[in-house]
């Protein structure tokens, strides 16, 4: 686990506080810039926060929590650093352009479920993805 994420841990939902020290740690905490939580529609919680990195570049952090039942949340963590800021945008601008244009939305027999299924140990999603914008 890096450094930033151990300063994160409980910065915007329950699950544990932190100051952005460690013990026995003397680096300087963090600076949040901004932070915006909220609630998904179904049991999920997420974070969008904007801090500035121990170089003073300013890093976006999104962190999706799925409650594990017992009170606490798993949590998972997307790290943008401020050098991907313009193309990270632009993918989500184009991709919700994308969404819009040809009205794809949550079909309207969907129910929203009111608590996670846990995830089977060992089974892993995703791989690399390679953002190019349509125009270029």
């Amino acid at each position: 686990m890096s450094e930033v994420e151990r300063a994160s841990r409980g910065s915007a939902m329950k699950g544990g506080g932190s100051n952005g020290y460690s013990k026995g740690s003397k680096k300087k905490p963090r600076e949040t810039l901004n932070t915006i939580a909220f609630d998904s529609a179904g049991p999920r919680k997420y974070a969008v926060q904007l801090y500035k990195a121990g170089n003073g570049n300013p890093v976006l952090k999104i962190v999706e929590g799925i409650p594990n039942g017992d009170g606490t949340f798993r949590k998972i963590y997307l790290t943008v650093f401020s050098e991907d800021f313009k193309t990270f945008f632009q993918a989500v601008g184009d991709t919700y352009r994308y969404i819009q244009e040809h009205g794809i939305s949550t079909p309207k027999n969907h129910k929203t479920p009111t608590t996670v299924r846990p995830r089977k140990k060992g089974v892993s999603k995703g791989g690399k993805a390679t953002y190019k914008s349509a125009g270029k």
